[in-house]
């Protein structure tokens, strides 16, 4: 998509990432040729503030995992311990511990600094 807007020499990562967006907008039901514009818009955006510099994408690994954890306790119901651990190939052990650790998370942010 991008490469009709890029043109010849675009970069290479610019394209991808405005294709990628444009993919992201049609499944959201975005017109494909608006969904295309507002890609390139986006990698262009991106080119003009951060060219030239170095960047780390984070593998986003904690939030990955704070997710399937969040996803776990809510899809707990008490006696489905041995399924979720199948399904998330965990411990029964580990599956009970995110229950645990999740809930007291929850309360603690319910409750803040009480003392």
């Amino acid at each position: 998509m991008a490469e009709n807007e890029g043109g010849r020499g675009y970069p290479e990562l610019l394209a991808d990432l405005a294709d990628q967006v444009a993919l992201k907008l049609v499944e959201a039901g975005i017109d494909v040729e608006k969904a295309a514009d507002i890609g390139f818009a986006l990698a262009e955006h991106v080119r003009s503030h951060w060219s030239g510099q170095s960047l780390y994408l984070p593998k986003g690994d904690q939030y990955d995992i704070s997710r399937r954890d969040l996803e776990i306790f809510e899809r707990f119901n008490g006696s489905n311990h041995e399924q979720l651990a199948r399904e998330y190939n965990r411990t029964v052990m580990r599956i009970y511990q995110i229950v645990k650790a999740v809930r007291a998370e929850m309360v603690r942010k319910r409750q803040g600094a009480l003392f």
